[in-house]
């Protein structure tokens, strides 16, 4: 009597293992997916910071006298200095304040470059959870540094 129990036990567990995975499949995949996110995101805003950085420090210092356009070089440094949102990277997403570094009036003061880049969200899951209403969170920096 004993062995027919035994039986009708192990009988009765057999899909259990299917059904504990289907509940937590759920919550690892996202996990799964949130890690990755926030992976894409701290390497994205990473290389907004630093191309923000670039672009202050080549305004602050390499002006040439008005030889040359400080804010299309500017904006083209950011854009060179950040590789990894190249395509995605446009002109108007960078902000050269003040645009003209090389008069006389303009050393001694601040120069400070904001860039911000609108990175897509995988998942409306994810979007919930960082807060946005639309397919794109916004990452921005800014980099303020003194005219030499």
């Amino acid at each position: 009597m004993s062995m027919n129990l035994r039986k009708k036990v192990l009988r009765d567990e057999r899909g259990a293992s299917a059904v504990e995975f289907a509940v937590i499949a759920a919550t690892l995949i996202t996990i799964l997916v949130g890690i990755t996110q926030f992976g894409v995101l701290f390497f994205q805003w990473l290389e907004i910071v630093h191309a923000a950085r670039e672009g202050a420090r080549w305004a602050s210092l390499e002006n040439v006298g008005g030889s040359i356009m400080i804010e299309g070089t500017t904006r083209y440094k950011v854009y060179r200095a950040a590789p990894g949102l190249s395509p995605r990277l446009a002109d108007a997403n960078i902000i050269v304040d003040p645009e003209n570094t090389t008069d006389d009036d303009a050393k001694r003061n601040p120069v400070t470059v904001t860039v911000w880049y609108d990175t897509p969200v995988f998942t409306p899951v994810m979007r919930g959870v960082l807060g946005t209403g639309g397919p794109t969170f916004r990452l921005q920096s800014s980099a303020t540094q003194m005219v030499e």
